[in-house]
């Protein structure tokens, strides 16, 4: 009995780390873009946002990261401008969503999404461009604006 119970607790953090394995394989390979932004009229800071530009990238998001820097984030692009769901799901870190019009401007905010939350998180405004910060990380507000060359990212 014994040696069925260390049998079952050795073999279970190698299923742990297998689905990690397994997550992590299936990461998409993003692109980067170099972003700034002006946070309370302060000089420009530098943001490296992961592109999420494709069906499969966008799903994934920031999904099983366990980290992120504070000055990264990723940028979800759509050619299209629609009402935008969000969820959580085995998502490690709270963020905060910034939906964006075709200029960069932000022009709704949704603070604190909560890790691994299943909530729907939807946009009231038809929207192209979302950017997901590690909450807290900046103090921005709707009429902000990043600035990232979204035009030629939209073409």
């Amino acid at each position: 009995m014994l040696k069925k119970i260390k049998t079952i607790l050795l073999g279970f953090p190698l299923i742990i780390l297998s689905n990690t394995l397994v997550a992590e394989n299936n990461r998409p390979d993003f692109k980067q873009i170099i972003c700034s932004i002006n946070v309370n009229k302060n000089y420009p800071q530098e943001l490296f946002l992961d592109i999420a530009d494709n069906q499969y990238k966008r799903s994934y998001g920031l999904m099983n990261r366990r980290d992120m820097k504070p000055n990264s984030g990723m940028l979800f692009i759509w050619k299209d401008s629609q009402i935008r769901n969000f969820w959580m799901k085995n998502t490690h870190i709270n963020l905060d969503l910034f939906f964006l019009n075709n200029r960069g401007e932000i022009i709704e905010i949704y603070k604190n999404a909560k890790a691994f939350d299943h909530t729907n998180i939807k946009s009231q405004n038809k929207v192209n461009l979302v950017v997901e910060l590690k909450s807290g990380s900046y103090p921005l507000k709707i009429g902000d604006k990043f600035d990232c060359l979204f035009k030629k990212l939209l073409k």
